[in-house]
């Protein structure tokens, strides 16, 4: 008798990105393969902060995904931009803390988690120029503006060597949102790394269950 194929079921993840920076580095990590095979992650490029409530609607609308995350800079206090994507989160989903269970931040921005593989670093705000300095320093990317081809430079140096290394420095940087350069994307990389995927129904369980009221 012949054997049936055995099914391969991974558990589908949505990353809606802020930018192509956010994008571009999230692809490079599945590049790299350093995250567990249960997943099958689908990076989406919002193009803009302003864009996410509106993407996130509608990719939830799809039901394609069994979860979907958001992966965003906060930018500098106090935060509107970055506290309208909560609310409209939250407002959509008609849950409290709908946001803080899927949303990945990095304050003030990605590029401090980017640097992480490179060295310790503390970036003050998103400005492209503010941080070009600190970007050359430890990339040798001269003049950052956050061009299309100096991404994916930056991307090109990233390692699996360093993953780990990115790893204990962002964890160090565990922290809330409102904390200067802080992320809590220490806590997604363990998820992400694990075969457990008990995270996703846990959210699931409350996204289903805790109304705002």
């Amino acid at each position: 008798m012949t054997k049936l194929p055995v099914l391969d079921k991974k558990h589908k993840v949505c990353v809606i990105c802020e930018g192509y920076e956010d994008v571009a580095y999230f692809n490079r990590l599945l590049e790299l393969g350093v995250w567990n095979s249960a997943y099958e992650f689908t990076p989406m490029n919002a193009k803009s902060a302003s864009n996410i409530p509106a993407m996130f609607q509608d990719t939830f609308q799809n039901d394609r995904y069994e979860i979907i995350l958001v992966f965003c800079d906060t930018d500098k206090a106090p935060y509107r931009e970055y506290t309208q994507i909560k609310k409209k989160i939250n407002s959509f989903l008609n849950k409290q803390k709908a946001a803080s269970k899927l949303v990945i931040f990095a304050n003030p921005c990605t590029m401090q988690i980017i640097l992480s593989h490179f060295g310790d670093v503390s970036l003050k705000n998103q400005g492209k120029k503010t941080n070009a300095a600190e970007i050359e320093k430890w990339t040798g990317v001269k003049n950052y503006d956050a061009h299309e081809d100096q991404i994916k430079e930056i991307c090109s140096k990233i390692f699996r060597r360093s993953y780990e290394v990115m790893k204990q420095r962002v964890a160090t940087i565990n922290s809330p949102d409102t904390t200067s350069c802080s992320t809590n994307f220490s806590v997604f990389l363990e998820r992400f790394e694990s075969e457990d995927t008990k995270w996703i129904s846990t959210i699931q369980k409350y996204l289903r269950e805790h109304e705002i009221g």
